[in-house]
């Protein structure tokens, strides 16, 4: 720790007296050896540019993901506005959009969708940030070209493709406790042949708490065996907090010409890492097939191929198609105590989901033009919850068909409306037996329901004024499928699930105030119905569509420029969230804080191009557990909210290098983003970069 100090103060005093090496510097060290992979745009940037305007969007390039140091997919999310981050049991982040909870939204990567079949969700911090160009957030009303289960919104994660010339780029960094981060990237193009290449890892032993953190006494709960009370996290390192990730990333393909494109996307991700425990209460059940809250993920594996193209049919029809296939391969490992020395169990899961998807856009006249799409796709699942067991399958599909319209009767003035069709189809559904003593017992096959499905419309409309003062708005309903997990579950799944629905209203205005000022302001209303919960007045803990809940508030976004080389950027979420469902105790809402605060500040020292970045969040109280009416008693858990601050300087040195410092946490605050996880405290990092 006191070397990773060191080094960050020789880092800074070379930022700030070493002019002579910064002025050898070059301005392609700070430019662009990538582009930006259109065929991994649904909505394609300048053909469909309207849909992105009639609702909040918000984008993160890949130089914002640089000055904020943020390493995983998780931690660009953090600092965009509506959207909050937690961690929790699992040390797997949840990540929601204005309140809705993860699965709720439709994660993309380059336009496909990113998740594991059961849950409905994966753990974006496998994701590493260097293969990424952009990350477009469409909150609210998203187009019906997006297909099915974008009930909280999108998000999808741009990946790059090769520049014009060629490159050669790499990043080498340190962190404390044995963290350190290696990247390296290449491309080039043969002519109309292009490929990109992506490899990276990271590794840490561990992190360290704050030194403001206090330890407590927690319970650990064995059933059967009672409770056993102790301090189950002490001061310093934060138990089983180690991880280890390595990703590989290519990309291939040929611009044949204009609107005609054909490539090959390849990936694979492979991490493990601990689950620190909680801090209160950790849960133990020893009988086989055992199961424990004191676990480690092994291994976590995820490897894909996505064939993408567009091709121009004439000159005012263009066609565009994916097709995909992603498997997925983790285990849980479960121990007895917070040693983590005596594995009890290890359960796996198995999953793969492939398909298609195909789009089309046709120019009838200047001022309209018609789009369509359709997505099809089969997911796989199979769980075993330990290594003697045989696995337990289950298959689905899902297909969406979709039609929008983008008119623009007046100049500036664009009215787009579209619906969806979308169905969901369980084929097959499994579960496997065991007697008293946790052995097989057999397999048995479970009653599937039938063919669920949904339409879903959507219209809005955006003016622009001649002063660049835009209006937009739209409104849209969304349903999200149950996934298979609510479904098929042993103890409260419920083959009879409707979909969830929500209606989302977004009513905004933006403006350009000169080359100094851009702002943004928007308010928001979702009526989200058939939520599927197991809270609701029942004896047992099955799912069911019980729960009501209303979203609303707005949203500020403002950029400023006063001078060059200053950059101050604030985003600002307000939001009220209200359980309306019948028999509810309580009218409040689990992960929705009412004030969500992100601050970037930037400010580049002219002549020696030293670039400081200022990051700040501030994310409101927010609720974890509540008591519900089938558990009235349940204590209410309520994390307090916090600021964290985060800084980095980077410097230019001799020729197409630069180094960088980064520190997180500045203040050391001891805080929780879920009760009972205790955030990580001020950390440190320092490296160095290349671009050829």
């Amino acid at each position: 720790m006191k070397l990773v100090k060191l080094l960050l103060t020789v880092l800074v005093t070379l930022a700030m007296v070493c002019p002579a090496l910064a002025q050898e510097a070059k301005t392609e060290t700070a430019g662009k050896n990538y582009q930006v992979y259109e065929l991994g745009e649904i909505v394609v940037s300048g053909q469909n540019d309207a849909v992105n305007k009639v609702t909040d969007t918000y984008s993160i390039t890949a130089e914002d993901i640089t000055d904020n140091h943020a390493l995983t997919v998780p931690e660009a999310l953090s600092y965009a506005p509506g959207i909050t981050v937690t961690t929790g049991r699992k040390n797997e982040p949840e990540i929601r959009i204005r309140g809705f909870n993860q699965e709720e939204a439709l994660i993309l990567i380059d336009g496909v969708p990113y998740y594991e079949t059961n849950y409905g969700k994966l753990n974006l911090n496998q994701l590493p940030t260097e293969m990424i160009a952009r990350i477009d957030i469409v909150k609210g009303a998203a187009s019906v070209l997006y297909g099915s289960n974008a009930m909280a919104g999108v998000i999808n994660i741009i990946t790059k493709k090769q520049g014009i010339k060629p490159s050669l780029s790499a990043t080498a960094e340190v962190g404390e406790d044995g963290a350190y981060r290696l990247s390296a990237s290449h491309g080039n193009s043969l002519g109309k042949f292009k490929y990109w290449f992506n490899v990276n890892r990271r590794e840490a032993d561990g992190w360290y708490m704050s030194d403001d953190y206090s330890p407590k006494v927690g319970s650990t709960v064995r059933k059967p065996g009672g409770t056993t009370k102790e301090v189950i996290q002490g001061e310093g390192e934060r138990l089983n907090s180690g991880y280890a990730q390595t990703s590989v990333w290519f990309k291939a393909g040929v611009d044949v010409a204009k609107d005609s494109a054909y490539y090959l996307s390849a990936y694979l991700l492979d991490s493990r890492w601990g689950m620190p425990p909680s801090t209160t209460s950790n849960n133990v059940f020893p009988s086989r097939p055992a199961f424990s809250q004191y676990g480690t993920m092994s291994k976590y594996q995820d490897w894909g191929l996505d064939l993408s193209g567009e091709q121009a049919i004439t000159s005012s029809f263009k066609m565009r198609g994916k097709l995909f296939y992603h498997n997925h391969v983790d285990d849980y490992v479960s121990y007895s105590d917070k040693s983590y020395s005596d594995v009890i169990s290890t359960s796996r899961f198995k999953d793969y989901l492939a398909g298609g998807s195909l789009f089309g856009d046709w120019e009838i006249v200047p001022e309209d033009t018609l789009r369509f799409s359709a997505h099809y796709r089969g997911d796989s699942h199979k769980e075993r919850n330990d290594e003697y067991l045989p696995f337990a399958e289950s298959f689905s599909y899902t297909g969406s068909l979709g039609v929008q319209n983008d008119w623009t009767p007046l100049e500036n003035f664009v009215i787009i409306a579209g619906v969806s069709y979308d169905w969901f189809d369980v084929t097959k559904a499994e579960a496997v037996e065991t007697d008293k003593r946790g052995n097989y017992d057999g397999t048995e096959s479970l009653d599937t329901p039938s063919t669920t499905d949904s339409f879903n419309p959507m219209v809005g409309a955006t003016y622009t004024f001649v002063d660049q003062t835009r209006l937009f708005g739209s409104v849209a309903r969304k349903t999200r499928f149950p996934t298979l997990q609510q479904l098929f579950s042993s103890k409260s799944g419920n083959s009879e699930l409707d979909p969830q629905k929500s209606t989302n209203y977004t009513l905004g205005v933006s403006r350009p105030f000169g080359k100094m000022f851009y702002g943004e302001f928007s308010v928001f209303y979702n009526d989200i119905e058939d939520r599927i919960s197991r809270d609701g007045p029942y004896v047992d803990s099955i799912y069911r569509n019980y729960s009501k809940v209303k979203t609303y508030g707005f949203e500020i976004i403002g950029e400023l420029t006063p001078l060059e080389g200053l950059l101050l950027r604030v985003g600002y979420t307000y939001m009220k969230a209200k359980d309306d469902s019948d028999g509810r105790v309580t009218d409040d809402v689990l992960g929705a804080p009412e004030n969500k605060v992100d601050i970037k500040v930037q400010y580049i020292i002219p002549k020696v191009r030293t670039k400081l970045d200022f990051i700040g969040v501030y994310l409101g109280a927010q609720y974890d557990q509540l008591p519900t009416a089938s558990s009235p008693d349940t204590d209410v858990l309520e994390t307090s909210g916090y600021f964290l601050a985060n800084f980095k300087v980077t410097q230019p040195i001799w020729d197409k290098f630069e180094a960088f410092g980064y520190v997180s946490n500045i203040l050391d605050r001891d805080y929780e983003s879920e009760s009972g996880y205790p955030g990580q405290g001020r950390a440190f990092w320092v490296g160095v970069s290349a671009k050829f």
